[in-house]
This record gives C-alpha cells, sequence and structure tokens, in this order.
C-alpha cells in the first residue's frame, strides 16, 4: 500500500520513493523574491478578464433602470418577471459555463480556455448590442454568460497554477480588484449614457464592452501556458521554460530546480494514479476540501451581495432617491469604495493577515449592516397608495440605509470578494483542482441565479425582510468559518499536509 509520512512542521511527504517538498514562504530567498515582474504582469493581464466580467454588472444593473430600456422591453406588468428573467438568463449559463470549465481547462488548457471564453463573451454582446426585442437580448445575455462563467474558473485556475506561495492570495485576488474596477467603469459609462435620448444609451455601454473583449482576448494569446499544466500533459521542459521565464531566474537557480521537482514529483504520481474523474472529489480525505471549497463558495452569493450589485439603482430607488441618474452615481460610489477597499486588501492583507480573519471580520460586518439597513426600511418605510412605489421619507434614515450599503460592499470587497476566489483554487490537488473549480463556482452561479430571481419577488412583499434574510444568512456564514483552516503561505502541493490526516493512505486523498 502506498503511504505517505511527514513530521510535524510538515515540510516534507513520501509516497513510496518519491519525495515532495513544501516550500515555506519564509525560505524563499531575497533574490528570488526580486525577481517578480514577469509573474505580476502575466498575473496582471489575465485579471483584465476579471474586468469584462465587473464591467457587465455595473452596466446591466444601470441600465434595467434606465427609462428608455423598460419601454422598448418591458411593460408595466411584466417588468418585475422580465427583469428577472434577463438577469437570470446570464447567470443561468454561467453555472454550465462554469460547470464544464473543467473539461475544457484540462483538455486545451487554461490560457486557450480563457482566450475561447472571451470569444463566446464577445459573441453575445453583439446579439445584445444588435438587439432590438427582448428575445434577442435574453439569447445575447445567454451566450455572455457562457463566457463569462468559462472565463471566471479559466482565469483563477490560471491564477492559481502561476503564482508563488508568498504572493498566490494578492496575485489570485487581482481578478478581483478588476472586477471591481470594471464595475465602476461600467457605473460610470452608464451614468454618461443615461443622459441620451436614443437606444444608444444603452446600446454604447455594450459596444465599448465588445471592443474593450476583443483587445483583451488578443492580449492573452501573449501569455504563458499553466506550468503545473503543461507538466501534467508530459511537457516538462517546456514547464521549466515558463518557470524560468514567470520568476525572472536562471534555470540552475535552487528555486526553480525546488519548485519544479516538486510539481513534477506531485504530477507524476497523480497520473500514475489513472484517469481522473469527479467522484475523487468526494472520496476520502479529498471531500473535506471540496466541502470547504463549496461552503466559501457558496457563502459568497447568500451574503446578499449578489442582491446589491444587480439591484443597487433600485435599492435607492427605495431609500427616496426618484432620479435614475443620481442613484446610478450612488451605485458608482459604493464601487468606487469597493475598488478600494479590494486593493488595500490585496496589498496588506490577504497574504500577511491570511484568508480566515478575513472571512471572520467580513461577515461579521456585512451581518451588522444588512441589520440595520433592514431595521431602517422596516421602520420609516412609506408606501404610495396609487403608485405602490416604496420610498424612505426620513432623512436620517435615507442616510443610514446608503452609509450601511456603503460598509456592506466595502466589507464583502475585502473579505469574500477577494477570499472566495483564492481559498478554493488553493485547496485542491493539481489531479483535482480544474474540475473541482468548475464544480464551486457553478454552485456559486446556481445559488446567484437563487438570490436574483428571489429579490424581486422579496421586495414586492416586502422591502425590509430581504435584508434581515441576509443578515441570518451572515451569522450563519461567520460561525461556518471558525471550522476551516488557513491556507496562508503554503505552496500547492503542500496543501496535502493541511488536509490530510496524519498517517493515511494516499489514495484517498489525491
Amino acid at each position: 500500500m502506498l503511504t505517505s509520512k511527514f513530521n510535524d512542521h510538515g515540510k516534507k511527504l513520501v509516497y513510496g520513493t518519491a519525495n515532495v517538498y513544501a516550500t515555506p514562504m519564509s525560505s524563499l530567498s531575497e533574490e528570488s523574491k526580486s525577481f517578480r515582474k514577469p509573474v505580476y504582469l502575466s498575473s496582471l493581464v489575465a485579471a483584465f478578464g476579471g474586468a469584462l466580467c465587473g464591467y457587465d454588472t455595473g452596466c446591466i444593473s444601470s441600465i434595467i433602470a434606465m427609462k428608455i430600456f423598460k419601454v422598448k422591453f418591458f411593460t408595466e406588468y411584466s417588468y418585475t418577471y422580465l427583469e428577472g428573467l434577463l438577469l437570470v438568463s446570464y447567470l443561468m449559463t454561467a453555472a454550465l459555463g462554469s460547470l464544464s470549465s473543467g473539461y475544457f481547462c484540462d483538455r486545451f488548457s487554461r490560457k486557450y480556455s480563457i482566450i475561447g471564453s472571451s470569444m463566446v463573451f464577445c459573441t453575445g454582446l453583439s446579439f445584445q448590442i444588435t438587439g432590438y426585442k427582448f428575445e434577442l437580448v435574453c439569447t445575447g445575455r445567454l451566450i455572455t454568460g457562457f463566457g463569462a462563467g468559462l472565463l471566471t474558473n479559466s482565469i483563477n485556475l490560471y491564477h492559481s497554477e502561476i503564482s508563488p506561495p508568498d504572493i498566490r492570495g494578492r496575485l489570485t485576488s487581482l481578478f478581483t480588484l478588476m472586477t471591481s474596477f470594471g464595475q465602476v467603469v461600467g457605473y460610470f459609462i452608464t451614468f454618461a449614457t443615461s443622459y441620451l435620448e436614443s437606444d444608444w444609451c444603452w446600446r454604447g455601454p455594450w459596444l465599448i464592452q465588445l471592443i474593450f473583449g476583443a483587445v483583451f482576448g488578443i492580449f492573452v494569446v501573449t501569455l504563458p501556458f499553466s506550468p503545473r499544466w503543461l507538466l501534467n500533459q508530459g511537457r516538462h521542459k517546456e514547464a521549466l521554460l515558463v518557470l524560468v521565464e514567470l520568476n525572472g531566474l536562471p534555470q540552475s537557480h535552487a528555486t526553480i530546480q525546488k519548485e519544479y521537482n516538486a510539481m513534477r514529483t506531485e504530477i507524476d504520481f497523480e497520473r500514475s494514479l489513472g484517469k481522473q474523474s469527479y467522484h475523487e472529489l468526494f472520496a476520502g480525505a479529498n471531500l473535506k476540501r471540496t466541502l470547504f471549497a463549496f461552503f466559501i463558495s457558496s457563502s459568497t452569493s447568500f451574503t446578499g451581495s449578489v442582491a446589491i450589485w444587480y439591484y443597487a439603482p433600485q435599492i435607492w430607488v427605495n431609500a427616496g432617491m426618484t432620479d435614475v441618474s443620481a442613484s446610478i452615481v450612488t451605485t458608482a460610489g459604493s464601487g468606487v469604495l469597493s475598488l478600494v477597499a479590494t486593493a488595500l486588501s490585496l496589498h496588506f492583507l490577504v497574504d500577511s493577515v491570511g484568508r480566515v480573519p478575513l472571512f471572520k471580520l467580513g461577515a461579521a460586518l456585512m451581518a451588522l449592516s444588512m441589520f440595520i439597513v433592514g431595521v431602517m426600511f422596516a421602520r420609516y418605510t412609506l408606501v404610495d397608495v396609487d403608485s405602490g412605489q416604496v420610498s424612505v421619507v426620513n432623512i436620517n434614515a435615507r442616510k443610514a440605509i446608503i452609509a450601511c450599503i456603503y460598509i456592506f460592499t466595502a466589507s464583502f470587497a475585502f473579505s469574500y470578494g477577494i477570499g472566495s476566489y483564492v481559498y478554493p483554487a488553493e485547496v485542491f490537488s493539481m489531479r483535482c483542482r480544474a474540475k473541482g473549480l468548475s464544480l464551486t463556482f457553478g454552485l456559486n452561479w446556481v445559488f446567484s441565479i437563487l438570490i436574483t430571481y428571489s429579490v424581486p419577488l422579496f421586495m414586492s412583499f416586502s422591502v425590509s425582510i430581504i435584508y434581515f434574510f441576509f443578515c441570518g444568512c451572515c451569522v450563519v456564514i461567520f460561525i461556518g468559518t471558525w471550522f476551516i483552516p488557513e491556507t496562508k503561505g503554503r505552496t500547492l502541493e503542500n496543501m496535502t499536509v493541511l488536509f490530510a490526516p496524519k498517517t493515511h493512505d494516499y489514495l484517498s486523498y489525491c
């Protein structure tokens, strides 16, 4: 039987006759840390796909609030239903794209999956721009959603596999930073076009997105392949050259040789176990990794962040802002705050404080802010009997709602906005990583569908109840974060030490 043994510090694993060395963050030489420009640049280029997805969120939440768009595609009685359908159609196919990403990323590489998903994304945008009736726009949202699901998974998978362990959180978080940046840009672009008195008020933002998507796909062609994917394909020389390129170090450098040998030993052993399958994600100690990843990913939806992203302009209207442009500007303000919070967390917190402390603090602050918003709406909401319009006329209550929504978005951005992409990308083995992430983020998209479609129905019944619901979810999430292990500073190969028992059969968690 193949067994694994390691000391209490987890610095060396033995699988039969193969040795895998974990490289602690502290063991990296100052020389190896100083040559990081290539890996930062590659990560940044790939992360711009997050801006593409974030821009879409900023656009659609503002576009569906525009009067010209409403008049063209909705009626007074179908608005709530069709609004939810337009948003859910994107999320539905995003879930399918996410679930299928494991196959594409393993078969065609992480790099080509990113390129292909950007092409699908742009195809969907062309339908949205040229759409003259609801069915065509909805078709475009379906196609764009599939591209977004595939794009999100492939970029995060790519980031996790090219990043050194001591800055992996930072580099993987670039996707979230670019997502926040894209949202802010989307808000301000739609604010500018909201004053147009033609269909270009909503076609224009999507045309800009199409141009950006095409440019992004071209730039991705210049990126190197994931070295771990190359090793898994048996392309050993190419993998070594990519490591040299990414680290900016000579091939003979000890850091390059140690990282290459650790990757190759681990991957060669995993390949010797036979054909990969989804069943392995739920077998033995590997089940623990899968459940932790599922918990973090699904928690992202149940914090209420999805509702805030998509329905922010409507929330401001309920709070008393009757002007659409003003509500878009207020939404953009929350986006700017999220961008700043993400940048600060990326630079100062995620790789120093760790993932789990951020999860705990973020969940606590989000629960408190949602509770206060719920109380304000429950206490100070007035409903116009004739029009059914909901508004908060108390100035102090309105200010409290805006402040707490801002606190909520910032809290999410520096905690789950970053950690929900970093943590799942770290915990899986190379053998299971692509398939594990496809299910993990697919689950997130599924719950996002549920939340997005349910929010308008909840709000039509009671404005405050949805905030109390999210408060309760954040409390449950806060409790759950006390049971997940910290992954800060560990190599991907060393995650076995964290998730496996001290005496075990290697086949039970590979």
